[in-house]
């Protein structure tokens, strides 16, 4: 008889507990870390969560606010609105997302009109 696994895409392994969902972030430059958050989180809070912890060996590429941070997800970037479980992460797993830092003149200049032609900011190669 042959074996089918049920594991949705990203997941690996299993979290401390059923309840809480683990995320592993994973930054461009390969640098990885995991955190535990509810299901029910949203995604800012996550965001802000993981700029107020951010990892010792991550100081150089530290953003500089929680609104810097994308997290990405099964092709798709989460809206902060949302939460962990509305995403379909679910809890007793370990996740993993990409975390990408959006570059200070991004935030601060934003879009402006005098620069309105489409721009590649990242390349993601799956």
């Amino acid at each position: 008889m042959t074996e089918t696994s049920t594991a949705t895409p990203g997941h690996t392994g299993d979290a401390a507990d059923s309840t809480t969902v683990s995320l592993t972030l994973l930054l461009v430059s390969g640098s990885r870390s995991t955190f535990p958050f509810q299901g029910t989180e949203t995604i800012e809070n996550v965001k802000a969560k993981v700029f107020d912890s951010w990892p010792k060996d991550w100081q150089e590429e530290k953003p500089a606010s929680p609104q810097s941070l994308k997290i990405l997800y099964l092709g798709k970037f989460l809206a902060d609105s949302s939460t962990l479980e509305s995403n379909k992460i679910q809890p007793g797993n370990t996740t993993i997302v990409h975390l990408t830092i959006k570059a200070p003149e991004q935030e601060l200049h934003g879009n402006s009109k005098s620069d309105s032609a489409a721009k590649c900011k990242f390349c993601l190669i799956l």
